[in-house]
């Protein structure tokens, strides 16, 4: 398996995939090597895992990843989904794709999710954002282009960022302020995934830079106990077992193709899905060999600017290690 590949799975959303396969190499230690049988795919060569970064103060989600792991050709693909993306999951009237899991357990939405995408969810991993902030600190800060100057009080939230642009090392809690900022961006949420993306990509580097075995082990430690999965102790085992037998493949990282609408009834922003280019990603990236969305749930039909988002084809953007590592990527 290349670095790069390796760099990305191991990244995967605030490095949740890293506490799970580094875990589960722990756990490994004296296991049986057919421990690998244990993670079994609904989708063929693909493992595809939900990855969830919750706010614990608004039990909202407020990062969502769709991850593949091609076990064949050791192709992995990350593809970070709108928090206000429109999924239809209850005949609760809050129709954004964050608060999903709240009104459907994990379980639920992973499963839901992946009915409707057409493709299985095998496994999900969900972790909180102020986690994230405790890792950064133990790891001592990571060092990040901040795109724009970071200027934004919600006193309701209890949310205060006040960040200056420029290369900086942030600790646990300007990180957290970087991640939760969109303000500014031109592109609104679509800008903050951006700058999401940057950041895992320096949370990894400056994860390889450390040379403290106790920060990492405290790393471990916290991951471990803060991350909530549906994964055994096998399963975890399996996948770590599974990273380090791939050979080859590249890694990519891309927003769900779709386009931002306001509400004509309530003024709020949804994200719609484009249906043909969603398609055409799950089938390429996630082994699909179903209907995207044959239920309609990232749609209100009754809603023609909605629907016409919908319905029209929009470039996909796919960025590459390279991309990210050096930081091009450009922020609006």
């Amino acid at each position: 398996m290349t670095k790069k590949v390796i760099k990305y799975i191991f990244t995967v959303s605030a490095i949740v995939m890293l506490a799970a396969v580094f875990v589960g190499a722990i756990f490994s230690r004296g296991k049986k090597a057919d421990a690998s049988d244990a993670l079994m795919s609904e989708s063929g060569g693909s493992l595809n895992f939900l990855v969830l970064g919750r706010d614990e103060a608004a039990q909202l989600c407020d990062v969502l990843i769709l991850v593949s792991l091609d076990t064949s050709s050791g192709d992995v693909t990350l593809m970070q989904i709108p928090r206000d993306t429109y999924f239809d999951c209850s005949e609760a009237s809050y129709k954004k794709i964050n608060g999903a899991a709240n009104a459907l357990s994990l379980d639920g939405f992973a499963r839901s999710l992946g009915e409707a995408m057409g493709t299985p969810i095998d496994h999900y991993l969900s972790i909180s954002l102020d986690t994230l902030a405790r890792a950064v600190d133990i790891i001592g800060g990571v060092e990040v282009n901040v795109p724009c100057e970071m200027d934004y009080d919600d006193p309701e939230q209890g949310l205060h960022i006040h960040l200056t642009s420029g290369s900086q090392m942030l600790d646990g809690a300007s990180a957290l302020e970087f991640l939760r900022y969109r303000a500014g961006y031109i592109t609104g949420d679509l800008g903050r995934m951006d700058a999401q993306k940057l950041f895992l990509a320096a949370f990894y580097k400056r994860c390889l830079e450390v040379n403290n075995p106790i920060a990492l082990m405290n790393l471990l430690r916290l991951f471990a106990k803060e991350t909530h999965t549906d994964m055994s102790e096998d399963e975890m085992i399996s996948l770590a077992m599974t990273c380090l037998t791939l050979k080859g493949g590249e890694a990519v990282f891309l927003t769900a193709p779709g386009e931002a609408v306001q509400s004509e009834e309530s003024g709020a922003w949804y994200y719609i899905l484009s249906r043909d280019s969603m398609a055409q990603v799950i089938a390429e990236r996630f082994g699909s060999k179903n209907e995207f969305d044959k239920n309609n749930k990232f749609v209100d039909k009754q809603r023609k600017s909605f629907y016409d988002i919908y319905r029209k084809r929009v470039e996909v953007k796919l960025y590459g290690a390279d991309e990210l590592e050096n930081g091009l990527i450009y922020i609006n």
